[in-house]
């Protein structure tokens, strides 16, 4: 839902300024009405598309209506293809493709409900099944950090500990 709330206020922020651009009226009521739309992911659009339509027909005719449309489809793919994603992969400690990709087969085979649902029973079933992809995330990210400064006492304990044997140098 924290990531929901996300994308319908980036949603909301980039749709007033594109229909400050393009002369529309009361853009802070659509924005609102955005806002409060996008928390429902892809239906939302859908629901908001017939007051923003009605709104431009009356500022500026067809042409505004179609310019809200081709507006709206721009703004919903890239919120569909690159933000969703994007935050639900931070969210979820899965990389992007595997959630670009659970979206797509979600989407293919339970349609809207795929969208909403597909990701948390993909989670589901690596929980399980016992994998535990998280444990490799963070393995990866700790094989990238820089390693901490040994203390002198720390130095000395494991030259100590690499250091042949007397025994085995005598032999």
């Amino acid at each position: 839902m924290k990531v929901q709330i996300i994308i319908a206020s980036v949603n909301c922020v980039l749709s007033v300024i594109a229909f400050k651009l393009i002369g529309l009226t009361d853009i802070v009521g659509m924005g609102l009405m955005i806002f409060f739309l996008g928390l429902i992911p892809v239906a939302g659009v859908i629901v908001s598309l017939i007051p923003l339509s009605v709104i431009a027909f009356n500022v500026g005719g067809i042409v505004k209506v179609i310019e809200v449309l081709i507006l709206v489809a721009v703004l919903h793919a890239v919120e569909a293809y690159v933000l969703n994603p994007k935050l639900m992969a931070n969210k979820t400690q899965l990389p992007v493709c595997f959630v670009f990709s659970i979206l797509l087969v979600g989407e293919h085979y339970m349609g809207v409900w795929g969208l909403l649902i597909g990701l948390p029973i993909f989670i589901f079933m690596m929980d399980a099944l016992g994998v535990k992809y998280e444990e490799g995330m963070r393995k990866n990210k700790k094989k990238n950090r820089k390693p901490k400064k040994m203390t002198k006492q720390k130095k000395q304990e494991e030259a100590i500990q690499d250091a042949p044997e007397i025994s085995q140098i005598i032999e």
